[in-house]
C-alpha cells in the first residue's frame, strides 16, 4: 500500500501511466497555457499605456486604438481558456475511464482472501467517489495549478521590468504565504484521507444493509441500522468540517493578505506620485500613475489564483487521498494468472488426484497479515481420488468439508501438505504452483447458494464466454442435460429475465441453472457443495437426475448433505474436527456402525 507520507506531487505522478495514453489533449491544453498567461499579462500594461500616454496627450485614436487591442486580447485568453478547458477535460475523463476498468479489471483477480477481509461498499466507493475525485482533479486541480504558477511567474516578470523595488516591496508577505500554504497542506491532506476512509466505512454498512434488507425488516431492526448508520456518518461530517473549516481559513487569510499587499502598496507608493523627495522615488526613478494602476492590477490578479489555491489545493489533497486508497487496492497482489506456456499442463489429466498431509488454516498464507492465528481447520488428511471416481465427502458442520472444496478450486491458498493432480503419464503437478484460472478451467463447483446474475438464462449459462454466447444450440443442450430445458423454454428461452438473484426461478430452478453452467464446459473434476441441500423432495429427483448425468465420465467430489448420491459414491470420507474418522463404501461404513452409520441414521440431520 502506498505510504502515508508520500507526496501528493509522487501518487499523481504515477498517475501518469493512466494518464499517458491521452498526452495528446493534456499537451494540447498545457500549450495553451503561455497564451493564456502572455494575454493576461498583456492587459495591465494596455491599461498603463492608456493612463501614462493615451490620456495625458488627449489622443483618441490612440486610446481607441488601446482599447481594441484590450479587447482582442481578452477575447484571445477566454479562447485560449476554453480550449484548454476542454482538452484537459477531455484527456482527464478518458484517464478516469481507463482507471475504473483497471481497478475493476485487478478487483476480479484477486484472491478471496481479500474479500473476507474489505468490505463490499468500501471497494465501490474505491472506484466511484475515490475515481471522481481523481477526475475533479485533472479537470480543475492540476493543471489549472500548472497555469496559475505560469501566470503568476508571467506576471512577476512584469512586475520587476516596470520597478523591481516595488516588486519586492510587494512580495515581502511572501515567506508568510509559504508557510501558511504548507501548514495547511499537510493538515488538509491528513483531513482529505480521513473523509475518504469515513465515506468507504459508510458505503461498506449501507451495502450490507441493502443487501439484507429482508433480514432487517424481519426482525424489526430498522431503527438499529438507522443509529447504527448515523454514527458512520457522524465520523464522515466532523472529518468533513474540519476540512471546511481549514479550507475556510486558508482562503479568508488568503483574501486578507492580498488586500493587506495592496494597502501596502499604496502606503508606499502612492506618495511618491507627489513627492518627488521621497525614498521610494530616489530609488525607483519617477512613479507614474500608470505603472501604479498597472502593479495594483497585477497584485489582485496574482492574488486571484492565490486565493483560489486554497481550494485547488483541497482538490489536490483530496485526489491524493484518493489515490492512496485506489494503489492501496491496485497494489494488492493478484492471483497468478495461466502464461501462455502454461495452457496444456492438464492436457493429459482425467481427473486423478492425490492428497498427502494436506493441512489448512484460514490464517496461513495471508500475505497482508503474516501467518496470523486462526483455527486448523484440516489435520493431515490423506486419501487418492481415481480418474472418473465418486468420492463423498460427509461429516458435522464445522469439520472442514467445504474448506476441502475451496482449496481443490484455488479459492485459497496456504496450504500445508500435498494436493498432486496425476496425469495419464504417471507426472504429477503440485496444486498450488498452477495458475488458479487453469485449475479452474478443469475442475468446478456448484455450491448450495448459486448466484444469478439480473440478465437472461443465457448469459447465466454463459457467463459471458464468447464461445458458448455463439452457440446457443450447446447451452440448450446443457440445459436439457440438468433437466432445465422444459422449463427454461415455457418461460421464453434462453432470452427470458432472470431476475435480481433468480428472483424470477425457484431454489430448485436456480440449482439446475448453476448444474446448467457446469455441463456446458464439461468440467475434468466436479465439486459438489451441498448443491442439493436447499430444495425440497421432489425437486431432488429432478436436481439428482441432473447430477448423475453430470457424474458421467468425470471425477467427482461430492460434499454430501443428502443421502442419494452419497449411497452410491465408489468411496466416502468421514471429516470430524478436520480429521478423516472413517473411509469406505456404504457398505462397509454401515457395518462398521460408527460416526457414517450414526450420521446415516439421523438423516445428516446435524448438517
Amino acid at each position: 500500500m502506498a505510504e502515508r507520507a508520500s507526496s501528493a506531487a509522487a501518487l499523481l505522478r504515477r498517475f501518469w501511466g493512466f494518464a499517458k495514453p491521452h498526452k495528446r489533449w493534456l499537451f494540447a491544453g498545457l500549450a495553451a497555457i503561455p497564451l493564456v498567461a502572455g494575454m493576461a499579462t498583456l492587459r495591465p500594461l494596455l491599461i498603463k499605456e492608456v493612463v501614462d500616454t493615451a490620456i495625458p496627450a488627449d489622443d483618441g485614436a490612440s486610446l481607441r486604438q488601446l482599447a481594441i487591442f484590450f479587447l482582442i486580447a481578452v477575447a484571445v485568453e477566454f479562447v485560449a481558456m476554453a480550449g484548454q478547458v476542454y482538452a484537459l477535460q477531455r484527456a482527464g475523463h478518458a484517464s478516469i475511464y481507463d482507471m475504473r476498468a483497471a481497478i475493476f479489471r485487478h478487483v476480479l483477480c484477486l484472491p478471496a482472501r481479500f474479500f473476507d477481509k474489505h468490505p463490499l461498499g468500501s471497494l465501490l466507493s474505491r472506484s466511484t467517489s475515490d475515481v471522481e475525485a481523481l477526475g475533479e482533479t485533472l479537470s480543475f486541480g492540476v493543471f489549472t495549478i500548472l497555469t496559475d504558477v505560469v501566470m503568476i511567474a508571467s506576471f512577476l516578470v512584469s512586475m520587476a521590468m516596470l520597478s523591481w523595488q516595488l516588486t519586492l516591496l510587494s512580495l515581502s508577505i511572501a515567506p508568510l504565504l509559504f508557510l501558511l500554504v504548507r501548514a495547511f497542506s499537510k493538515v488538509l491532506r491528513g483531513l482529505q484521507l480521513e473523509v475518504r476512509r469515513a465515506q468507504g466505512v459508510q458505503s461498506g454498512y449501507l451495502t450490507e444493509q441493502l443487501s439484507g434488507v429482508g433480514v432487517v425488516q424481519l426482525y424489526g431492526r430498522e431503527d438499529h441500522a438507522l443509529h447504527t448508520y448515523d454514527a458512520l456518518g457522524s465520523r464522515y461530517l466532523r472529518a468533513t468540517k474540519l476540512a471546511n473549516i481549514f479550507d475556510s481559513l486558508l482562503y479568508s487569510l488568503m483574501d486578507g493578505i492580498s488586500a493587506f499587499c495592496v494597502a501596502l502598496l499604496l502606503f508606499f507608493a502612492a506618495p511618491a506620485l507627489l513627492d518627488d523627495t521621497s525614498v521610494l522615488t530616489a530609488t525607483t526613478g519617477a512613479l507614474t500613475l500608470g505603472t501604479l494602476f498597472a502593479f495594483v492590477e497585477y497584485l489582485q490578479r496574482i492574488f486571484v489564483p492565490i486565493r483560489e489555491f486554497s481550494s485547488k489545493l483541497a482538490t489536490v489533497q483530496r485526489a491524493a487521498a484518493s489515490l492512496e486508497r485506489i494503489y492501496g487496492l491496485l497494489d494488492t497482489p493478484c492471483e497468478r494468472r495461466t502464461a501462455p506456456d502454461e495452457d496444456t499442463l492438464l492436457r493429459g489429466w482425467k481427473g486423478a488426484l492425490e492428497v498427502r498431509d494436506l493441512r489448512f488454516s484460514y490464517g496461513w498464507g495471508d500475505a497482508a497479515d503474516g501467518q496470523r492465528e486462526a483455527p486448523v481447520i484440516l489435520r493431515g488428511l490423506d486419501f487418492d481420488v481415481a480418474a472418473g471416481e465418486v468420492i463423498a465427502v460427509v461429516g458435522r458442520t464445522g469439520s472442514g468439508k467445504t474448506s476441502l472444496g475451496r482449496i481443490l478450486t484455488r479459492m485459497y491458498d496456504g496450504y500445508r501438505g500435498s494436493v498432486a493432480l496425476v496425469l495419464e503419464d504417471g507426472r504429477k503437478l503440485e496444486l498450488r504452483d498452477l495458475p488458479p484460472d487453469l485449475v479452474r478451467r478443469h475442475l468446478l463447483m456448484v455450491q448450495q447458494d448459486v448466484f444469478l446474475f439480473d440478465e437472461s438464462v443465457g448469459f447465466n449459462v454463459s457467463l459471458g464466454e464468447r464461445d458458448l454466447d455463439d452457440d446457443p444450440a450447446a447451452m440448450l443442450e446443457a440445459l436439457d442435460t440438468v433437466q432445465a430445458g422444459a422449463f427454461i423454454r415455457d418461460r421464453g428461452g434462453l432470452d427470458s429475465p432472470v431476475g435480481e438473484r433468480g428472483a424470477n426461478f425457484s431454489a430448485g430452478e436456480t440449482q439446475l441453472l448453476a448444474f446448467a453452467r457446469v455441463a456446458a464446459r464439461s468440467p475434468t473434476m466436479l465439486i459438489l457443495d451441498e448443491a442439493t441441500a436447499s430444495v425440497d423432495s421432489l425437486t431432488e429427483q429432478r436436481v439428482q437426475q441432473a447430477i448423475e448425468r453430470l457424474l458421467d465420465g468425470r471425477s467427482v467430489l461430492v460434499i454430501a448433505h443428502r443421502l442419494s448420491t452419497v449411497r452410491h459414491a465408489d468411496k466416502i470420507i468421514v471429516l470430524a474436527d478436520g480429521e478423516i474418522a472413517e473411509v469406505g463404501n456404504h457398505e462397509a461404513l454401515m457395518a462398521r456402525d460408527g460416526l457414517y452409520a450414526d450420521l446415516y441414521r439421523s438423516g445428516f440431520a446435524e448438517e
